[in-house]
């Protein structure tokens, strides 16, 4: 018994883990600004909608509260991620708002941090 109790506390680290992508966009599942923001670069390039900026942390988590106020998502779903050899990493995803408008959402990442947050129309 203890020998199967070890095993399998051995194999824990190697279940799989959910990658980086799928706890940002939970976060933006929540419509909550500031939960978004401990994953924002210290500088990040913004683009929602019709705003871009290359704007500080601070700046950038106004632009989503207001964001977030005006097109809360109903329905948020990752279509494609993927990698670089430098460690930069992306993910394209789905975004629904409450009111049924159809956006897509590009996130770009290094070290765990989002440097460029993009919002377009589908």
């Amino acid at each position: 018994m203890m020998k199967r109790i070890f095993l399998f506390l051995f194999f824990i680290p190697f279940i799989s883990k959910a990658d980086i992508f799928d706890d940002v966009v939970n976060t933006f599942k929540t419509n909550n600004s500031d939960v978004v923001s401990k994953y924002l670069n210290a500088n990040v390039e913004i683009t929602l909608l019709e705003t871009e900026s290359l704007c500080s942390k601070a700046q950038a988590e106004q632009m989503l509260k207001k964001f977030f106020d005006k097109y809360p998502s109903k329905s948020i779903s990752i279509k494609h991620r993927g990698a670089s050899a430098q460690g930069a990493k992306y993910a394209i995803a789905n975004y629904e708002t409450s009111s049924g408008l159809k956006l897509r959402l590009y996130i770009f990442m290094k070290d765990n941090l989002i440097l460029e947050l993009k919002v377009e129309r589908e």
